[in-house]
């Protein structure tokens, strides 16, 4: 290559470097521009004076430390003023002027150039993390709006047809179409009008809040009140005077919106003897604690906790959703007409448990009552156990490991023992050991259940009859005492000979149970009806009330269905079914019009008002009806099913 294209070539190289360290300069510069005094500004046009000034000031502010992911629901702004918010923050960026070679070297015109720096440093001073939070937040927003107005329609969309008979009208519609003989004035234009639907009106004054009665304050009652009230309530945080869990627990509370219902539950029990049942502790799946940690905001749900301490958490969350009216104690209801007539309600829940509604008024809201499999057990109270064996143990750690041992063994292997197998049939016993607590000493307080009786001691019982409370509550020192007592109030031990086969076995295994069970000291029996019951119905409509209208009344808890208490699965289903019912359209959103459906104009294509009130509910019946076929305990068979057997017997 010649020398001179050699250094043609380098100083190009060298032109090149230097054009892209001065552009670099500028870039610099335009980037953080120099502060400017007031003696070099003095110069300046007032529109450049006051650009200068701001953004001399905006060097001085700290950056923004805003993060769109730590921006929470509760600190989304309101929608209104966001435009005009965002309409001031946004600031034109002016296009970028090509520099020329001439404009470089004429760096005379000082102010000129200063104006438009200051004016692109205003431009960048817009944080776009806060333009793009505010814009996100508005989208969310708009979201959220259109998620709940498209779940209400389409809510009230499956209750717009409640009311109406649709199979009627399908045969009217077919009678009418089956001979091709329609008369030139039936076909009208106008469907209401040939139809005779009924009309609907238009709902122009505001709303009233519906009214819910609970019968019942046990932990279905306020499990079902607390559920429902949270659909039309929102959490809150007030300022805690103190520090720590207590200061923020103290300061929560709740609001309520403006179509929350008015829910008042009535409790036959005086306050003092609420939430009072310590002696009876329940056996909570994963599940049910996982539910109810879920809607109270806490961790105090365990399996095996006392049921005085389940009522206790569900009443003090109550008493910040219902307010000082929410619960009435001393209110003795006995029938379901009582609560009819006190007041025009929207729905009443009926908690009341298995015995509050009589044969006689089941019988007229059409849902009787069914006992399905059924056993006489006898159940032994037991107090003052023996001493741990273990070191450092407990009596009632020791007592939560036999419940869930197997004493069914050892009862069936003394029996045996006793009486060889030869000599008669194989014992059938079935043992189940309750563990809870005695509310006044807090001593350990248990229950074992003896089941799989021998017949002879049933047809015994059956013709002595019930025995005395004073038998009852007489206490022995031992199970196999308190089964002798009772044994010999049958007449079944016999002074001179020897007693019956089954009565030996039957000595024996208490005895075996006496050692097992850490040697209560203070032992009585009773006579328990172990047994499987269920309604006909859950879901049924009341007498009209002072005005005329009626309402629906949904059983729920042991006044619908349930099972013997030493299964300890009971009230894990009746938490699980109320859920379900919280859920219905009608729970959150009522009837799709302002009237009552027992007020609407009748037609022979309408129900009539008892089934127009429970047609709502029907989802929650349909479930209850498949929670029946599922539980063998109930011996409820499917329709289809009972009329296969029932023919198979007659033939």
């Amino acid at each position: 290559m010649p020398e001179s294209a050699l250094l043609q070539s380098i100083s190009i190289l060298q032109q090149r470097k230097a054009g892209k360290q001065q552009q670099e300069q500028c870039l610099q510069k335009c980037r953080f521009p120099p502060r400017v005094e007031n003696s070099e500004s003095d110069g300046l046009e007032p529109e450049c004076q006051e650009r200068v000034d701001i953004a001399t000031d905006a060097e001085d502010l700290p950056e923004g430390e805003t993060n769109l992911r730590e921006v929470s629901e509760d600190q989304w702004p309101d929608e209104e003023g966001e435009d005009q918010e965002e309409s001031q923050d946004e600031i034109e960026e002016e296009p970028q002027q090509e520099q020329s070679e001439s404009d470089e070297k004429s760096d005379e015109k000082a102010p000129p150039q200063r104006c438009s720096v200051v004016r692109r440093v205003r431009s960048n001073s817009a944080d776009p993390v806060a333009l793009a939070q505010k814009r996100v937040q508005r989208l969310m927003a708009a979201r959220r709006r259109a998620r709940r107005d498209e779940r209400r329609d389409k809510a009230l969309s499956q209750c717009k047809f409640d009311t109406v008979n649709i199979e009627a009208f399908r045969k009217a519609t077919l009678a009418r179409l089956s001979g091709n003989d329609l008369p030139q004035s039936s076909l009208n234009l106008n469907p209401a009008a040939s139809l005779d639907l009924p009309a609907v009106e238009q709902q122009t004054s505001k709303p009233s809040r519906r009214k819910i009665a609970v019968v019942g304050g046990g932990p279905v009652g306020l499990w079902a009140a607390t559920l429902i009230m949270l659909r039309h309530a929102r959490r809150v945080k007030r300022m805690a005077a103190g520090s720590g869990a207590t200061a923020a627990k103290a300061n929560s509370g709740f609001i309520r919106g403006a179509d929350a219902p008015e829910i008042v539950i009535f409790e036959r029990r005086a306050p003092e003897d609420h939430c009072s049942r310590r002696n009876v502790r329940i056996t909570l799946d994963a599940h049910t604690v996982a539910l109810l940690n879920k809607h109270t905001k806490s961790n105090r749900f365990v399996s095996g906790m006392a049921l005085a301490e389940i009522e206790s958490i569900l009443l003090e969350q109550w008493r910040r959703l219902g307010g000082p009216k929410g619960i009435q104690y001393g209110s003795h209801i006995n029938t379901p007409q009582e609560v009819a007539q006190q007041d025009d309600w929207d729905l009443v829940l009926w908690a009341g448990g298995r015995w509050s509604i009589n044969d006689a008024t089941r019988s007229d809201l059409d849902c009787d009552m069914r006992v399905g499999e059924h056993e006489e057990v006898i159940v032994f109270e037991m107090r003052n156990f023996a001493p741990s064996k273990r070191q450092g143990g407990k009596q009632m750690e020791d007592l939560e490991l036999l419940a869930a041992a197997d004493l069914t063994f050892s009862a069936k292997h003394a029996a045996e023992k006793a009486v060889p197998m030869d000599s008669e049939v194989k014992a059938a016993y079935r043992i189940v050991l309750r563990v809870g607590q005695d509310a006044q000493t807090g001593e350990p307080l248990c229950w074992l259940w003896f089941m799989g009786l021998p017949d002879e001691l049933k047809a015994a019982k059956a013709a002595a009859g019930p025995p005395s409370r004073d038998h009852c509550n007489k206490c022995h020192e031992s199970i196999a005492a308190a089964l002798e007592a009772e044994l010999d109030r049958l007449a079944l031990l016999p002074e001179s000979s020897e007693a019956l086969p089954w009565v030996r076995r039957l000595m024996a295994a208490a005895g075996a149970l006496q050692d097992r069970v850490m040697s209560p000291g203070e032992v009585s029996g009773r006579w328990v009806d172990a047994s499987y019951w269920s309604a006909d119905r859950v879901v049924c409509s009341l007498p009209p009330g002072p005005s005329g209208r009626i309402a629906p009344m949904v059983l729920v808890g042991d006044a619908a269905m349930g099972k013997p208490f030493y299964t300890g699965t009971t009230l894990n289903v009746h938490l699980a079914e109320v859920k379900s019912f919280s859920r219905l359209p009608v729970i959150r959103w009522g009837q799709p019009s302002g009237e009552s459906s027992s007020q609407r104009r009748a037609s022979r294509f309408t129900l009539s008002a008892d089934k127009a009130v429970t047609a709502p509910f029907q989802s929650y019946e349909d479930r209850y009806q498949q929670l029946l076929l599922r539980t063998p305990g109930l011996q409820r068979r499917a329709p289809a099913e009972a009329a296969t057997k029932g023919k198979a017997g007659s033939n």
